[in-house]
């Protein structure tokens, strides 16, 4: 069923100790005021960026803990709004019915640690950021070796990609492969392999009536079996895909050999 996704909100951290009025550490106002010498500047950025780094909170330390006890996956749902997956640990900027944690996921680092997931589910999210590259290389730092990570989001020939005024962006079925080992490595240093892209002719295709039930299933028949005709041509005649569903798997480095 589609969620209305939360719309990201002000950061709601406290500005780091020793900051000025501006909440800007001690780092980073050399730095915007010019310290002298590209190395020093460098280096200046690497503290403010370790000043700002936020420390996981004991909410997130039981999750995990309860989670390993029960020997069930750590799941974390980004932006979930008010309709969290059912046993994730719900991260957003609004506190709603579900929500365990309050972090505005424009502010990075987010207050998770390092391969903590099993799963991330990032539901109606992506498009919300003028950044989404930045978000995605947060989600491959939390996302354990062997994890998954699931997105949904609007396909750009839908109806459901720009009618809300706060999307800023819109995803193909494409536009995750840019995050494998191409001539395109150089844009993050994130690494996901595609596990699997579908794209959803209509997200709730049980709320029409049954003539347009079939419609729809003849329709997503076509999808699913030529995925690339049904998004350069098919796509055109049928009045766009709602929605782009992808599930990645984070790829990291292995431990450095004996």
């Amino acid at each position: 069923m589609c969620a209305v996704p939360a719309v990201p909100g002000p950061a709601r951290r406290g500005p780091a100790v020793g900051a000025d009025e501006d909440g800007r550490p001690p780092a980073a106002r050399l730095v915007a005021e010019g310290a002298g010498g590209s190395a020093l500047a460098a280096g200046l950025r690497k503290m403010s960026a370790a000043a700002l780094r936020v420390v996981p909170g004991p909410e997130v330390e039981v999750y995990l803990r309860d989670q390993r006890r029960r020997g069930l996956p750590a799941v974390f749902d980004l932006g979930c709004g008010g309709h969290k997956t059912a046993g994730a640990f719900g991260v957003d900027a609004i506190r709603l019915p579900g929500v365990d944690l309050l972090h505005d996921l424009q502010a990075r680092p987010y207050p998770l640690p390092d391969d903590c997931a099993d799963e991330v589910v990032l539901s109606h999210v992506l498009e919300h950021f003028a950044e989404p590259l930045a978000v995605l290389e947060e989600v491959w730092r939390i996302t354990r070796p062997g994890g998954r990570v699931a997105i949904r989001t609007p396909h750009y020939s839908g109806p459901f990609a720009w009618k809300d005024p706060t999307h800023r962006r819109a995803f193909s079925s494409e536009s995750f492969g840019y995050f494998g080992e191409n001539g395109y490595s150089y844009y993050t240093r994130a690494r996901f392999r595609t596990e699997r892209v579908r794209l959803k002719y209509f997200m709730e295709e049980e709320q029409w009536a049954r003539p347009y039930r079939a419609w729809a299933r003849l329709v997503q028949w076509v999808l699913d079996r030529h995925p690339t005709f049904g998004e350069r041509f098919l796509c055109y005649l049928v009045g766009g895909i709602d929605e782009l569903q992808v599930t990645l798997e984070p790829v990291k480095p292995g431990p450095p050999e004996a």
